[in-house]
């Protein structure tokens, strides 16, 4: 059981992940099904390359997985930080090298230093870079990037790129840093970036047009839902550039094309020859981008969670929705293999839960008495789109698959509040008023400015009308209309009606045979940016390790796992060489299942057994998982009276008012959660008090006092 509390720093990365790709609900990657290990050499890459001779992964490739490479689980599963979907070759010219002209040099000039907000260990510089980084003249905008110097004797500068595209980099400086190993930035000067259009850097955002466009109904082969939402598509194109207030004449620049000259900008003032560049999800496309450009300036390349730019997009979408439904089906077997989790379902076969739980949200029938802050209820009903949108956000990360669980768990019983507050989290919406709150750190305004100059799609079909139609056309093709999760197809069918999108394809040639080492890292559960992506990559390179996580999340390194942080590590600072083109790293589908509270009183045999739970539940909150921050929550109880947690500088403070998790059982008290991992509880109950301790190890201190009984009729203890 883990009981430990999430650390604020780990909850602020993997909402970064979420937020960056799920709310989007599209992004780069490709799998076919179930992944082949290695594929055979002989076959051609995506891009119609072979595989270089020399290329340590096609030889690899020719024979079988090493033993210590389990097979993802049945239906195959992955999951990764954002990447973006490459157009189709029928209607998008292929991949051509870097546009010309080429970027004019020296183009920028200093602006101004100081301590990066919040109290961060970075310090935050701002230049002025050109608009345009390939004219010889015209504006400037301002953009700023975090650097922490070496602590020690200094081997390099690492640059970190994150995923999206629509993160701060600067907003994860701290909370990145603090899981690296500490040889890293002992030896490393650490740069984030604040890209154009986030941040720091000329910030575009539309958070109110984006919550409307993602709650609309995806295509499902119902009369009319594709030109229905091919409309709000459009709506929403028109909504967030006028929300955000960017120029339409502003859009073409803040593609990749020219934020990575933005980078150079930065390697440039700090004087640094080579650049250790690390990418995650769309900055893989970002690192890639960069290093086709600019391969003298590389020591190293890191693409995590990779983006295969070869990759076509309307096969990449359709195949995407099918990944994301292999991830969940993953997921969905964790359970199965878990004694708690199969009991939590009820002996009822999780799948045909969920997609009973959807059945109903299609009819209009998925309604609950959602808890409100004062100890109210107000009437909810929860859509269809809403829950799909809700699995998909769970599903880049173990530790978010397992509170999915737990919600379809508390669902399979009629519980649905667990679920609503992942819809509610995953839309940026506050739960008490359904308000949009946004999220300074990320921009769907930014995400859809790259994404829709970055691709084309069906730019040779014709009119807007053409185009609409043969995008959906080939969703139907790909069988997205037909998938569980086929909302993912069509998250970026705004680029269809998006202001001054570029006519031809930007986007660099695949790298081949490049002079600097590339080390690509995936997991074979990453639902967004599979195996195949970094298989495919290597393929082309004489100089790549592949590090592959069975189970794991969307993303591997950075999360303080000894593999793979530790071999990236000693091979940054060292040069320590790997122990072979290919390293697996152990990992598991989802974070160890914590069960949802019982059903009614009889379920808790003892006054201990109601406490553990209590505790477990409290642990395991959406709220507290993934949105505490230095403000206190409050909020409703599933089954009446509140809960309220209240950060400290050692932990969080707990005050229950009359908390129902279990039906009949309102527990009022106080406690706390220390950064250590412990919690400590004061439950006052009908007829006396339970005192509670449990320490990170799981090591348990309690008593009871009761005047007779501490419940009433219905139970004893």
């Amino acid at each position: 059981m883990d009981t430990r509390p999430y650390d604020a720093a780990m909850r602020a990365r993997r909402r970064l992940i979420v937020l960056s790709m799920a709310l989007t609900l599209a992004a780069c990657g490709q799998t076919p099904g179930p992944w082949t290990f290695a594929p055979p050499a002989a076959t051609p890459v995506a891009s119609g390359l072979p595989a270089p001779s020399g290329s340590p992964i096609a030889q690899a490739s020719t024979s079988a997985a090493p033993a210590s490479a389990s097979p993802a689980p049945s239906a195959s599963a992955s999951a990764a930080p954002s990447a973006s979907p490459s157009p189709s070759p029928s209607t998008s010219p292929a991949p051509s090298p870097s546009p010309s002209p080429s970027p004019v040099p020296g183009g920028w000039s200093y602006v101004s230093q100081k301590a990066c907000p919040d109290g961060s260990e970075f310090t935050c510089i701002t230049l002025a870079v050109p608009r345009d980084h390939y004219a010889a003249s015209g504006p400037t905008w301002d953009m700023s990037f975090a650097i922490h110097k070496a602590t020690g004797k200094k081997v390099g500068t690492y640059v970190v790129m994150t995923g999206g595209p629509g993160s701060s980099g600067i907003a994860s400086a701290d909370s990145y840093t603090g899981y690296f190993p500490a040889s890293i930035p002992e030896h490393f000067d650490i740069v984030f970036l604040d890209q154009r259009g986030v941040g720091a850097t000329k910030p575009i955002a539309c958070p109110i047009a984006a919550e409307a466009f993602y709650v609309a109904p995806a295509p499902d082969g119902q009369p009319g839902s594709d030109t229905a939402f091919a409309a709000a598509a459009k709506t929403f194109s028109a909504d967030c550039v006028k929300e955000s207030g960017v120029d339409p004449a502003d859009l073409p620049y803040f593609s990749s094309r020219q934020a990575i000259e933005d980078l150079e900008a930065v390697r440039e003032y700090l004087k640094a020859p080579k650049i250790h560049l690390y990418g995650e999800s769309y900055g893989t496309q970002f690192a890639q981008t960069y290093a086709a450009a600019h391969p003298n300036r590389i020591a190293a390349l890191y693409l995590d969670g990779p983006v295969d730019l070869t990759v076509d997009g309307a096969t990449f979408l359709g195949e995407s929705a099918r990944t994301f439904n292999d991830t969940f089906i993953a997921t969905l077997n964790a359970c199965r293999l878990d004694r708690g989790c199969r009991a939590d379902i009820a002996g009822t076969d999780p799948l045909a839960a969920y997609d009973a739980l959807v059945a109903k949200a299609k009819a209009g029938t998925l309604t609950l008495a959602f808890p409100m802050a004062d100890g109210t209820t107000q009437p909810r009903t929860l859509t269809a789109g809403q829950v799909q949108i809700a699995v998909v956000d769970e599903l880049y990360s173990i530790g978010e698959r397992e509170l999915l669980l737990r919600a379809l768990a508390a669902a399979d019983r009629g519980d649905l509040v667990p679920l609503a507050r992942i819809v509610y989290s995953s839309l940026l919406l506050d739960p008490e008023t359904l308000v949009v709150h946004g999220d300074p750190t990320y921009s769907d305004a930014m995400y859809y400015a790259v994404e829709c100059q970055d691709y084309v799609y069906n730019a040779s079909a014709g009119s807007e009308a053409d185009r609409t139609a043969a995008f959906l056309a080939e969703g139907r093709l790909n069988g997205a209309q037909d998938a569980r999760f086929g909302v993912v197809y069509y998250g970026d069918m705004p680029c269809l009606y998006w202001p001054n999108t570029p006519a031809a394809d930007p986007r660099p040639a695949p790298i081949v045979n490049a002079p600097y080492p590339t080390v690509v890292l995936v997991a074979t559960t990453d639902p967004i940016t599979p195996v195949e992506n970094a298989i495919r990559i290597a393929n082309r390179l004489t100089k790549a390790t592949v590090i592959i996580q069975t189970g794991g999340p969307h993303v591997i390194f950075g999360w303080g796992l000894a593999c793979p942080d530790q071999p990236v590590a000693d091979f940054m600072v060292s040069g320590k060489k790997f122990s072979g083109p290919i390293v697996t790293c152990p990992g598991s589908v989802t974070d160890p299942y914590v069960r949802i509270a019982r059903a009614s009183a009889a379920g808790y045999p003892t006054a201990r057994s109601f406490a553990d739970s209590f505790a477990d539940q409290v642990l395991n909150t959406n709220d507290y998982v993934d949105l505490l921050g230095s403000d206190p929550i409050k909020l409703g109880c599933d089954f009446g009276g509140t809960l309220r947690y209240t950060p400290t500088s050692s932990g969080t403070k707990l005050a229950l008012g009359g908390c129902a998790f279990t039906q009949g059982l309102a527990t009022g008290g106080s406690g706390t959660i220390d950064d250590a991992g412990r919690i400590t509880l004061r439950l006052t109950l009908p007829g006396g008090v339970l005192r509670y301790a449990r320490d990170g190890n799981g090591k348990v201190t309690f008593t009871q006092t009761c005047a007779a009984q501490c419940l009433g009729p219905g139970g004893a203890w």
